[in-house]
């Protein structure tokens, strides 16, 4: 038997034993023929006779701009590279439990990348509400952001502000920081009670946005210890907080509705 014919055959016996079609995941010795003998896993399965969606073919921002900074700071909290080299997996994924969130986080990519980014919708826990999982399976947008200081695997412990927002991209920190409290954030008022903090397992990433906020005038931050796991960065001083959101909002054009919103009510 040929060795296409013979790759298709166990295909179809693993749909048989399956009772579905099968996914990339269910057999990585498949996947792995399937990128041999026939380039792509979506080409041994149209040759198959299954249905499969187009190969997109993303581009890369030539320039950093508002809208790939913001998104670098979304992708630092609720955000994961994926890299499996044997298996030829490189995926790009992005967290939320906001169903409007998760159109805002699609019309992102399909206008930094000019990429269609799948959703799967999933259930953690005793929630009610489904967690979206947003992911963009592409090389290219993998390695791309991780050369912009996205690390990748697991960045909870070693994550760092990218070295730009230091360096020649200041002027974009703002929109990185709205990414970053989007994803990681939060804001409190309550009666006498004002609040802004950003949460990270990484001490020396919270180091280093509070190093670039005293640069930029900003001096009554401090860093303290939630837990044994968790950092935050956080002020109390009302006035700091007003300053702080005409800065990251000033000229915005992506951000999570619901915490603007909530922020807004204050000033507005």
């Amino acid at each position: 038997m040929h060795k296409k014919s013979e790759i298709i055959f166990r295909l179809k016996e693993l749909e048989k034993e399956l009772g579905r079609r099968p996914v990339k995941t269910d057999s990585p010795s498949l996947y792995t023929l399937s990128r041999k003998y026939f380039g792509t896993w979506n080409n041994m399965m149209t040759e198959a006779g299954y249905q499969c969606k187009l190969f997109q073919i993303p581009v890369t921002p030539k320039e950093i701009t508002s809208d790939l900074s913001y998104f670098l700071g979304l992708m630092s909290t609720d955000g994961h590279i994926q890299v499996i080299k044997q298996r030829w997996l490189y995926r790009v994924m992005m967290y939320t439990s906001e169903k409007e969130e998760v159109e805002m986080i699609l019309n992102i990519i399909k206008k930094l990348f000019s990429y269609t980014a799948s959703v799967r919708a999933r259930k953690t826990g005793f929630s009610k509400r489904p967690n979206y999982e947003i992911y963009i399976s592409s090389k290219k947008i993998a390695l791309f952001l991780n050369s912009l200081g996205i690390p990748i695997g697991a960045k909870s412990y070693n994550l760092l502000v990218p070295k730009m927002f230091f360096e020649n991209k200041q002027e974009y920190f703002w929109d990185y920081l709205r990414g970053v409290f989007d994803g990681d954030g939060s804001i409190v008022f309550s009666n006498n009670n004002f609040s802004f903090k950003i949460s990270s397992g990484s001490v020396r990433f919270l180091e280093g946005i509070n190093k670039i906020l005293i640069e930029k005038g900003f001096k009554n931050f401090k860093i303290s210890k939630q837990d044994e796991y968790v950092w935050i960065l956080r002020t109390n001083i009302k006035e700091n907080i007003k300053q702080l959101y005409s800065c990251i909002y000033n000229n915005s054009s992506f951000f999570y509705p619901r915490k603007q919103l909530k922020w807004s009510k204050q000033y507005i």
